[in-house]
């Protein structure tokens, strides 16, 4: 894969409820401000499905062609993405990217290469029958 930094699109309380109506995910925190200010966690807003914080990274890898054909795509949300923040997707030589938002990491992955295929066959001699039949 190819080293490269892309702004990745800001996102805003609208497209995190359009979003939940896609996936089903109406959990508050996605969508009231005042819920997710309260909540244990105590946020500065709402938050973004960690799905979509996904597809954020693989349209990033999409659109500069890095998404392999076979292998993996791993990744692990590491931090929050809240509404209206500025995101970059970071990519290197190694396979490995992320997306940063306000300077820290919020999710890390990497891409790896195909494994051969192994083909295993196995033939049970009662299964095929006799000569006669």
């Amino acid at each position: 894969m190819k080293s490269f930094t892309k702004a990745v699109p800001v996102l805003g309380k609208e497209e995190f409820v359009r979003f939940a109506s896609v996936v089903g995910d109406f959990n508050p925190i996605h969508y009231d401000r005042d819920f997710a200010q309260a909540f244990i966690l105590k946020l500065p807003g709402v938050v973004a499905q960690g799905p979509l914080v996904l597809l954020l990274a693989l349209d990033a890898l999409a659109s500069e062609g890095c998404l392999p054909q076979s292998g993996s795509v791993r990744a692990r949300i590491i931090g929050p993405v809240f509404a209206d923040m500025v995101i970059v997707f970071e990519a290197k030589d190694d396979g490995c990217f992320q997306l940063v938002g306000n300077g820290k990491a919020v999710l890390t992955g990497s891409i790896s290469e195909p494994r051969p295929e192994r083909l295993a066959i196995s033939i049970d001699p009662r299964a095929m029958g006799s000569v006669a039949d």
